[in-house]
């Protein structure tokens, strides 16, 4: 609805009250003065007031906003010039109902319609004043007859006439400097909402947490990310204490605010989450300008720092492995030689001697030791990747059935594999295989009484999903800190170098992988491997 149909709803209103107005003020004043006055003409324009606003209503609905005033105030000098008629012509005291209209003309219509307005009432009022005071029409009821002469009649209907377009310049003046006062602050309101609502899809789309806080301590504020960040409702946050969201502590944050004076801002980390999902919150705190308040900005560094704890982890071990591979390639030819040697004087040895069972513990124990070398050298110096497009799921599925009869998996253990989808990458099949087998075998050795291994496959967006979940012994945060760290092993008979194999080969086909465990609650390990990769490929290839 337009502000100019508004204006004519008002408009009726207006209208119905001041004729009811009228009808009553001559209703009490007949009672009182005891008066037999012929009003019954006067009470017939107020019916006729009523009815015709009716009828204006319903013609609303198929006149336009502009057609409609014009109907409205035409019928509205139709019912004035009736009134001043009836209550007595040029001695009416309803004269100034002609301005009301013509005021409420230049409100609606502005100059245009103010003076078109105040001509058709110049010419329903001097040709009622002309016909009364010639007696070419009856003389009203309450008309007291004045005996003017043409010049007087004259002057007189000249002033009214002027003051009726008087009235209709200066109100539609007032008119149009309302109207543009009312379209600038439209326009301002507009851009104010468009600032503001930019500011919140601003804050709204920050990917760290935003807060504003009173100086004491209460939040009242919270945005979308800060609520996902706290695992909280912004509603809900809001009017709780910073505390009660395990963001700061009472302590940290009268420290902070009894120090705010001596720098722009305050900078910190803290943990939040407990023991059970530990998580480390940067922050940053700001005075709020002309508020007694804080703004605080956070963020989730978890991820942060566990790539950090990651890159100095990459870089300790691979100038340990530089080191150790040098050793463990000098260490394999004298090694090679004590086998040999310990070969060939068990063979001179009488069988089921404790010499010759000596000469075979140093034999074994020396393919064993080779056995370790050459796992480290191979995590150390991997060979050359041969990369084509494969279909992952197949490769999975190929894997995880040789696994199953392999002799690690004894008859107390389930494995469940389910493989949702099938999806192409681009890597080392040999590699990809190996990844799931490694994986595998340390799912089942942490099941030495049995258990289940549920292994799954599916896309999920651009990445090719593996979830292995064992029902094992699961891990303490501290060991899983080690899991992909070399010798490392938490296995007897172990070499600790599967899980790091495993690592890298993941990183080097530029995958991801994820580990959850708890003690007593067996552990996930998600490895996700790119599928973009393959399209490039393929699209190159082609």
């Amino acid at each position: 609805m337009d502000s100019l149909t508004r204006s004519l709803r008002f408009l009726t209103i207006m209208r119905l009250v001041v004729v009811g107005t009228i009808v009553l003020s001559c209703l009490l004043i007949q009672a009182s003065a005891g008066l037999n006055l012929r009003l019954g003409p006067i009470y017939g324009v107020g019916a006729a007031a009523v009815v015709l606003s009716g009828a204006w209503a319903a013609a609303g609905r198929v006149l336009r906003p502009v057609q409609q005033a014009y109907v409205h105030l035409c019928g509205d000098l139709v019912l004035v010039t009736a009134l001043v008629y009836f209550s007595g012509a040029s001695d009416s005291v309803f004269t100034f109902l002609y301005l009301v209209v013509i005021a409420v003309a230049a409100f609606l219509l502005l100059r245009r319609g103010a003076l078109l307005v105040a001509s058709l009432a110049s010419i329903l009022y001097g040709l009622m004043i002309e016909l009364t005071t010639y007696e070419v029409i009856p003389p009203p009821p309450l008309f007291y007859r004045t005996d003017w002469t043409s010049p007087t009649l004259l002057f007189s209907l000249s002033f009214t006439i002027a003051g009726f377009y008087g009235v209709a310049v200066l109100a539609s003046l007032i008119a149009e400097k309302l109207h543009l006062a009312r379209r600038e602050i439209s326009e301002r309101t507009l851009e104010i909402e468009k600032i503001r609502a930019l500011h919140a899809d601003v804050i709204e789309s920050m990917s760290s947490g935003l807060a504003t806080v009173d100086a004491s301590g209460i939040v009242t504020f919270l945005n979308r990310s800060g609520g996902e960040i706290l695992e909280r409702l912004p509603l809900e946050a809001k009017g709780c204490w910073l505390w009660d969201l395990g963001l700061l502590s009472v302590e940290e944050w009268q420290k902070i605010t009894s120090g705010w004076f001596r720098s722009a801002s305050t900078r910190g980390e803290t943990e939040i989450g407990g023991p059970e999902r530990p998580r480390t919150i940067g922050y940053s705190v700001r005075k709020l300008k002309g508020t007694a308040g804080f703004l605080l900005l956070f963020q989730d560094l978890s991820d942060v720092k566990t790539l950090e704890a990651e890159a100095r982890s990459r870089e300790k071990l691979a100038a340990v492995g530089q080191l150790a591979a040098g050793i463990a390639h000098e260490i394999r030819n004298p090694l090679a030689s004590i086998s040999g040697s310990a070969q060939m004087l068990g063979n001179d040895m009488r069988t089921g001697s404790s010499e010759r069972r000596l000469v075979e513990i140093i034999v074994a124990e020396s393919r064993r030791l080779s056995k370790i070398l050459e796992d480290f050298l191979h995590y150390a110096r991997p060979g050359a990747p041969q990369c084509v497009v494969f279909d992952v799921g197949a490769s999975l599925s190929e894997a995880m059935n040789l696994f199953s009869h392999s002799d690690e998996v004894r008859d107390h253990h389930l494995l469940n594999l389910q493989v949702e989808s099938a999806a192409s990458i681009y890597g080392d099949p040999g590699q990809v295989r190996q990844i799931f087998w490694n994986v595998a075998r340390n799912a089942i050795a942490a099941m030495p009484e049995g258990g289940i291994l549920d292994v799954t496959g599916r896309v999920e967006n651009d990445w090719y999903a593996i979830r292995f979940h064992d029902t094992g012994r699961g891990m303490s945060p501290e060991r899983q800190e080690m899991l992909f760290q070399p010798f490392a092993t938490a296995f007897d008979g172990g070499t600790g170098l599967g899980m790091a194999i495993v690592r890298r080969l993941v990183e080097e086909h530029a995958g991801r992988i994820r580990v959850e465990s708890r003690p007593g609650f067996g552990t996930s390990i998600e490895i996700f491997l790119p599928r973009k990769t393959a399209e490039r490929a393929g699209s190159s290839a082609a």
